[in-house]
């Protein structure tokens, strides 16, 4: 595949961003897989950004039939802009038509697509772990709607063969209970902001902007009840889920001892997974970066620019701390395959409209609502019997 001119020098631009973000926190590092992810889309097409919206834009011009007179219409606006054009105005080269209101569309607004998927995603990760499909399971489905899904599987870490002899018969091994959960389609999430036309028309890339901020503020309280949501009308989050009866043994302090019984409390086969993983509030994080081991050296290693602790990866996440501040508990310490962390949600959108009580055209102002569907659960096989992920409660 030849890489055309414009694919070279963005992905030389692209490369140099990721080498910077790679070196710094772990949000900026998960921006860096992004980009990654961008620069391998560009090489296998051949084309840059730029020039693949130029292509769609003529594919859907020809499939709508808009380019069957290209040359005069192109001619008919460049006049227009001159202020040349000796014929009757011609509406289709506005913006409107009689009035601000008819931009108004049926049912309350028009709806204003995410077209900037990367930066959906990177926003998501950015804001909190959970979101991130690198640790845990996270997906998104490729519309605003979000169907009903059973979570299921089987206790891989008890389930074992069994030897038969040569006289014996066969019989039946013990078939290990499918269990899981039901996830739902009804949770929507909310987020609105309003923005004066003359914003519209005068901010610049004001598009891009109205959807990073849109995202952010989706992927903080989806993120923060996927972790501690209370269940009702919200999901049931991680934590009401799970029990903890280990903490630190000094208040205020994390030591080896404390971390080598959480990390000993989790069965070996979820140790040995690929997405076993330390999850930290913030207050507990704090402590964890104050830790040291009897020689004064920190107990974090840093490996690959990714923070480990007794050789798993650690994230910050501080929506933990949100369900223990009531009983005087700083924090929280998740720890296991993160993988059984299961979150599912819709694509977002982005809706804007001009007939709200709040903000509406006759102040010269429209909102901008943004919505997505999700749920999270946390999916234990064993039934609390070996769990896939403990939690630990920090003074």
């Amino acid at each position: 595949m030849t890489l055309s001119n414009k694919a070279i020098l963005e992905i030389s631009d692209l490369s140099f961003r990721a080498e910077t973000l790679a070196k710094g926190s772990a949000s900026q590092r998960a921006q860096a897989t992004v980009l990654l992810g961008r620069i391998a889309n560009i090489r296998s097409i051949g084309l840059s950004s730029d020039e693949m919206r130029v292509q769609y834009a003529g594919a859907l011009g020809e499939e709508l039939g808009l380019h069957k007179n290209a040359a005069e219409h192109r001619a008919r606006f460049d006049k227009y802009l001159a202020g040349k054009l000796s014929e009757v105005e011609m509406r289709d080269f506005e913006a409107g038509t009689q009035s601000l209101t008819a931009t108004q569309g049926a049912g309350g607004g028009f709806l204003v697509p995410f077209a900037y998927d990367s930066v959906v995603r990177e926003a998501n990760a950015q804001v909190d772990p959970v979101l991130n499909p690198t640790i845990v399971d996270f997906s998104m489905t490729s519309g605003p709607f979000l169907q009903p899904e059973q979570v299921s599987g089987f206790d891989l870490s008890r389930i074992s063969a069994a030897v038969v002899g040569e006289s014996a018969q066969q019989t039946a091994q013990v078939i290990p209970t499918v269990l899981g959960a039901t996830l739902r389609s009804d949770i929507t999430f909310r987020a609105s902001f309003g923005a004066s036309i003359e914003a519209e028309t005068d901010i610049p890339a004001f598009g891009e902007k109205i959807v990073r901020a849109a995202s952010v503020a989706l992927a903080r309280k989806i993120g923060y009840s996927v972790l501690v949501g209370r269940g009702g009308g919200d999901i049931s989050g991680i934590t009401q889920n799970l029990s903890s009866s280990l903490s630190n043994t000094t208040g205020g302090k994390l030591v080896l001892a404390d971390l080598n019984n959480i990390y000993f409390s989790l069965g070996k086969f979820y140790r040995a997974a690929p997405k076993c993983g330390w999850l930290f509030s913030d207050m507990a994080y704090k402590q964890l970066r104050n830790a040291v081991d009897t020689s004064g050296r920190p107990l974090i290693d840093v490996e690959n620019d990714r923070e480990m602790l007794l050789g798993k990866p650690v994230f910050n996440c501080p929506s933990l701390a949100a369900t223990y501040s009531s009983l005087g508990v700083v924090g929280a310490i998740l720890f296991g395959d993160l993988s059984h962390i299961v979150v599912r949600a819709s694509r977002p959108t982005l809706q804007r409209t001009v007939q709200q009580t709040v903000t509406d055209i006759t102040r010269g102002e429209c909102l901008y609502i943004a919505r997505c569907r999700a749920d999270a659960t946390l999916f234990d096989p064993s039934s609390g019997g070996t769990p896939p992920v403990v939690l630990a409660t920090i003074n």
